[in-house]
């Protein structure tokens, strides 16, 4: 089994760094309605809490993301029942990484919970390792995560699934390896508002996967950005407009892979070329660990 970090120990570095954050809790007094269909609760950037969202449709509820173990699933659950009533519940997860994705088992059994096949292949191949390294960083993590497993999908999907939830419709979208192999984004019809996961925020993006590649990277921005949203809903972090793609990211990557590209034409080794990048643009971006893996990754594709 390859170790979830193999590929960037950034992530590891920065939930470390992030030891006195406020605890890990889904503050659901904090929904706020961001279009005609759709609400969210922001996640206040505290770390490991997402961006939970919600779109409502005449016949259904589809929730986007759970929080950190059931406690969190059971609030965010219960917006959902707020927000809906009894209408049929639909849960998709924008990646496996616990604050994410292991609150669903808190949700009925009549829920449809939907998964693409690669998120699937995430969850086989690394399982609960990044949720015990969460457990090991506080009582109220370990808590949280007591008895936490992933809930077994109801539908799977390739590439592409829709949902029409009465009145609206919605097409979850899987990107492949981007922060995660199974990354998946929810695109909001009519109301053009864009849950892009983890594939576009405002910090500087995690290669937390063996399988995170820079070029795939800068083509999901390309496909997300064609969609043309007014509204995008990260992962974490403030919602933003299609700036949030057109910059941020995609300049970062950018910059990035053509850094990396020459200090390899030069004949530079990995280490040299992390090195040598990291010093160029590590006054813009501190977090070292992050810049490492990107550089790493774009250094694999090099030619």
């Amino acid at each position: 089994m390859r170790c979830l970090f193999a590929a960037a120990g950034s992530i590891v570095l920065t939930f470390a760094a992030s030891a006195q954050s406020p605890d890990p809790i889904v503050r659901t007094e904090g929904l706020k309605q961001i279009s005609t269909r759709v609400h969210i609760i922001p996640d206040n950037s505290v770390p490991r809490v997402p961006n939970v969202g919600y779109v409502v449709g005449d016949n259904a509820v589809l929730v986007i993301d759970t929080g950190m173990g059931p406690r969190n699933g059971a609030a965010v659950l219960g917006v959902a029942k707020k927000l809906g009533g009894a209408k049929k519940l639909y849960l998709v997860i924008t990646h496996f990484h616990p604050e994410h994705d292991l609150g669903a088992s808190a949700f009925p059994p009549d829920t449809t919970l939907i998964r693409s096949a690669d998120q699937i292949k995430d969850i086989q191949e690394f399982g609960l390792q990044l949720a015990r390294v969460f457990a090991s960083r506080s009582p109220v993590d370990a808590e949280l995560l007591k008895d936490a497993e992933f809930r077994k999908a109801d539908v799977t999907f390739e590439k592409d699934y829709a949902v029409d939830l009465g009145g609206v419709r919605v097409q979850i979208l899987a990107m492949g390896p981007n922060h995660t192999r199974g990354d998946t984004a929810i695109w909001v019809e009519g109301e053009n508002v864009l849950f892009s996961g983890d594939v576009a925020m405002r910090p500087q993006p995690a290669f937390a996967s063996p399988y995170s590649n820079v070029r795939h990277w800068l083509s999901s921005l390309d496909r997300l950005e064609a969609l043309k949203p007014a509204i995008i809903v990260p992962s974490h972090g403030p919602t933003g407009d299609g700036t949030l793609l057109a910059s941020g990211y995609r300049n970062y990557l950018v910059e990035i892979r053509d850094r990396t590209s020459a200090e390899k034409k030069a004949g530079k080794n990995v280490d040299q070329a992390v090195e040598s990048v990291s010093t160029a643009m590590g006054e813009r971006f501190t977090d070292k660990g992050r810049l490492a893996g990107a550089i790493k990754a774009a250094y694999a594709e090099a030619q």
